[in-house]
């Protein structure tokens, strides 16, 4: 719920029919360009308005209200907030200022086309911006400070929103701002250990010293190795600006006393983003993703949820879409409801609804703008009760193997993107996969790794999806205890590899895992440096034909005991969430295709009922449960 555009009298009642949807807590960002005032040439140091003038704008209000009526608050002061914003809520003397402006290759401003106006997004390798977002904290933590926990309802903060450079985040669209090259000159001094690292990974001899290393502006690693080393220790600088710059926020945040839980949350097409979710969670304390879904990107929300599921030990939404601005593809109620489902079905622990409550730019909410519940209102009412009735957050969906997400892959499929501006994540969030778009030549490779490592995940996933084997994608840079009760990890390898995710494969086979990699033993280092790997647990590297690989899944199951709760036929899917006690207490049917009857199989009589509609089920050998098409059914058990 935005309070500043809502009507003020309309607070409460919005609050209150939030409340009524079983939600503990309202979550609202504060725009830094809607508060900040024109400021007087007398005096340059900015002015703000929290109610003073405008009663729209009185934070320290609508947080007393909300603690009034009980809620908690979950605040997101930016300093981007996007929210469907001119100057995605910044202030446009921020924007307008050159030195705070992010640089293209040719060192002009870099433009984000989006409505409803196009302007000059910031750096954020920029000092000068960074000093202005400390002085927006400071004023914030006015207001905020004194209404934080436990003193007051504020027990979550965000920082910033969905960074990925403003959506301008093809490999060579930014940042090539003074600052930025700062930047990833100490990022390489400390990746490869000085200059002379530096020099033996690029196979280059800068003889002017760090003046002469310079980030690539195009893909052009034609010439060797060193060039491809250098092309990929460019995006996983953009990796490593982002984290940083969060970082740096959040010390900001602290320094004005702004110390709660952190929060930050990542856009649609998280596979080509220059972002490791992993990465990020050392600069805050959780990081999520964004979901806006129809119920035809099935495939999709599966992905990314299972992906955050995991690689997060909180599996958490900060904008699980219902309804969306008038420029995305229309989202119907039946379809926000459904990604919520399916999400939680697949992992997914706690989710921001967002929007509840209606405002300019958007459509869809449960609730208007004047705080009165629509029609739709009652699934979300009943889905909500159904989570907090079964405990779900404290739920687990149990998985036995782990799919491995290769980080350094991922950046070579960024790095090799021919689409420019047309990014592969904005290729993702429009349906397609990160590696859609990348340049098809092998780079001196047996074959184009950019392309082949997603391909043969998705061989791996589709071979477990028809056995009906529950597993999760972990990102090469998780920690190792997000492994943790699992019996077969599957790894992408090819002639390179970087060396700690080689090491966790290791530590894994040494710790009884069973390891799968291939097609390839790796020989060089992710800096295209020759160097020896091992073979995890002596075995050697497997190519995984799809005539070989349902056999070899279905040999997993017999030698390693996988379990499969639950199995139907497909295109219907059944996932199982149990209690840490080891109870079933939600089974979720998931159909994808067209109306069916799903015909499950029980290990044990059952008794289940559907959270949304009561319908009561009943089975002792097998359960039929009509499915309607592009549905989910949450079955609680009795």
């Amino acid at each position: 719920m935005h309070y500043w555009r809502v009507p003020p009298d309309a607070w409460r009642p919005a609050l209150e029919r939030l409340k009524d949807l079983g939600l503990g807590m309202v979550e609202t960002y504060v725009p830094w360009g809607v508060h900040e005032l024109a400021s007087p040439e007398s005096s340059p140091a900015p002015h703000y308005d929290f109610g003073q003038i405008d009663p729209r704008k009185d934070l320290g209000r609508f947080i007393d209200l909300a603690a009034e009526l009980e809620l908690e608050v979950f605040l997101r002061p930016g300093p981007h907030i996007n929210a469907e914003m001119t100057w995605f809520g910044l202030p446009e003397r921020v924007v307008r200022d050159p030195d705070i402006q992010a640089r293209s290759p040719r060192g002009n401003p870099v433009i984000l086309y989006f409505p409803p106006k196009m302007f000059p997004v910031p750096s954020y390798a920029s000092e000068r911006y960074h000093e202005a977002v400390a002085e927006w904290y400071a004023a914030v933590a006015e207001v905020v400070r004194p209404r934080l926990h436990p003193q007051g309802p504020v027990t979550w903060l965000q920082v910033d929103n969905e960074a990925g450079f403003y959506f301008r985040n093809g490999p060579y669209c930014q940042d090539y701002h003074d600052d930025a090259i700062a930047r990833f000159h100490t990022f390489l001094d400390e990746r490869h250990g000085g200059l002379e690292g530096v020099r033996g990974a690029h196979r280059l001899p800068y003889r002017e010293g760090w003046s002469e290393v310079s980030p690539p502006d195009a893909f052009d690693a034609r010439g060797g190795l060193g060039e491809l080393a250098r092309q990929l220790d460019w995006c996983a600088f953009q990796e490593h600006l982002l984290a940083w710059s969060i970082g740096r926020m959040r010390g900001a945040l602290e320094r004005v006393g702004l110390t709660a839980p952190t929060v930050h949350n990542v856009s649609l097409g998280d596979g080509g983003l220059p972002v490791s979710v992993a990465t990020m969670a050392h600069e805050v304390d959780v990081v999520g993703l964004d979901y806006y879904h129809s119920a035809r990107e099935h495939e999709t929300i599966k992905r990314r949820t299972l992906y955050l599921a995991g690689t997060a030990p909180v599996p958490y939404s900060p904008e699980l879409g219902i309804g969306a601005p008038p420029w995305f593809t229309p989202l119907t109620h039946a379809d926000s409801l459904y990604c919520a489902m399916a999400a939680s079905a697949y992992g997914l622990r706690s989710f921001n609804l967002y929007m509840a409550v209606d405002r300019d730019r958007w459509f869809g909410a449960p609730i208007d703008v004047r705080g009165r519940a629509r029609e739709e209102a009652t699934d979300w009412r009943r889905f909500v009760e159904a989570l907090e009735e079964v405990r779900f957050e404290a739920l687990r969906c149990e998985a036995q193997v782990a799919l491995q997400w290769p980080r350094e892959y991922q950046r070579l499929s960024r790095a090799t993107h021919q689409l420019g501006a047309l990014s592969p994540s904005n290729l993702e969030a429009m349906g397609g996969l990160p590696t859609d778009g990348c340049r098809p030549d092998a780079l001196g490779f047996t074959e184009p790794i950019q392309i082949a490592w997603l391909d043969e995940l998705l061989e791996m996933a589709g071979a477990l999806d028809a056995a009906q084997i529950p597993y999760v994608y972990v990102d090469s840079e998780a920690p190792f205890e997000r492994y943790e009760g699992i019996r077969v990890v599957f790894a992408p390898s090819f002639e390179y590899a970087s060396e700690a995710r080689w090491n966790t494969l290791r530590r894994l086979a040494d710790a009884g895992v069973h390891v799968v990699y291939g097609p390839q033993l790796p020989t060089m280092d992710d800096a295209c440096v020759a160097r020896t790997f091992a073979k995890p647990g002596g075995a050697a590297p497997t190519s995984l034909e799809s005539a070989m690989l349902h056999a070899r899944v279905h040999q997993w199951i017999d030698r390693f005991e996988l379990s499969r709760p639950y199995p139907t036929l497909p295109p219907v899917e059944t996932c199982v969430h149990v209690d840490v006690e080891g109870r079933e207490r939600v089974l979720f049917v998931i159909n994808a295709g067209p109306a069916t009857v799903a015909e499950i199989q029980l290990p044990r009589p059952v008794t289940l009922v559907d959270a949304l509609t009561e319908e009561r089920f009943e089975g002792v050998d097998d359960l039929r449960v009509d499915v309607p098409a592009l549905t989910v059914r949450m079955l609680v058990f009795r």
